[in-house]
């Protein structure tokens, strides 16, 4: 667990992106440089590379921000349904901190109403972030800021959820640029929010792109201090 208080780090650096930047430069479903293809390749093998790209990218970033060690997540597929510390889940996508697992159910990566490989990149990025998130205790400090002022329980749990798009722009700047998909982000909030795997609240599409881009330029996790925003 990361030393550092979650709402002192540093202020945000200000970003000149905007909406159309963020767009293009969001990934596709290669999401990074390439690594020798499997003889066998599919939905499962290309999902289980990306995964753990990702965790290197996450490693890297504690390693130069100096935010102590990256605890690596762990990654396991079912089907139907699966018992976790976390409750009982059921295809998509779900983390649970108790045991840093990440439970992906194969119909959602193989079956019939798989969703596009870059919503499902997008998706996965984002359950990391929330793992990040984890690491930082920042879940536990927000939970203690709702249990002093109840009242301030939907714009902490708001600014949460952005700073875990902060978080995926951040991963996603250490990674090379495929052919964009302009459509690709807005997509994959959307379903996102349609699955209920994560809490929206009243925050709209274009706070959350702006957040997006304010990790994608920035260059340590402190630029995604959402809780030193006003609010």
């Amino acid at each position: 667990m990361v030393r550092r208080s979650t709402f002192r780090l540093l202020r945000p650096r200000a970003i000149h992106s905007g909406l159309a930047v963020c767009l293009a430069l969001f990934i596709a479903s290669s999401c990074g440089r390439k690594a020798p293809a499997p003889e066998k390749s599919g939905p499962q093998q290309d999902f289980e590379i990306l995964f753990r790209r990702m965790q290197a990218a996450w490693n890297q970033i504690f390693t130069t921000d100096g935010a102590g060690e990256y605890l690596m997540a762990r990654l396991e597929l079912f089907s139907g349904e699966k018992e976790t510390p976390c409750g009982k889940v059921s295809g998509g996508i779900h983390y649970c901190p108790e045991n840093r697992v990440v439970s992906v159910g194969r119909d959602w990566l193989e079956g019939a109403q798989a969703p596009e490989p870059e919503v499902r990149a997008y998706l996965l990025a984002r359950t990391l972030a929330r793992h990040v998130q984890h690491q930082l205790a920042i879940d536990e400090r927000v939970e203690k800021a709702i249990a002093a002022n109840p009242r301030q329980k939907e714009d902490l749990l708001r600014k949460r959820e952005f700073q875990a798009d902060c978080f995926v722009g951040l991963w996603r700047r250490n990674h090379e640029q495929p052919e964009p998909a302009p459509d690709a982000l807005k997509q994959a909030m959307r379903l996102a929010a349609a699955q209920g795997r994560e809490e929206l609240l009243s925050s709209t599409l274009e706070e959350r792109l702006r957040w997006f881009g304010r990790g994608l330029q920035a260059n340590e996790i402190a630029a995604c201090n959402v809780f030193a925003e006003p609010k």
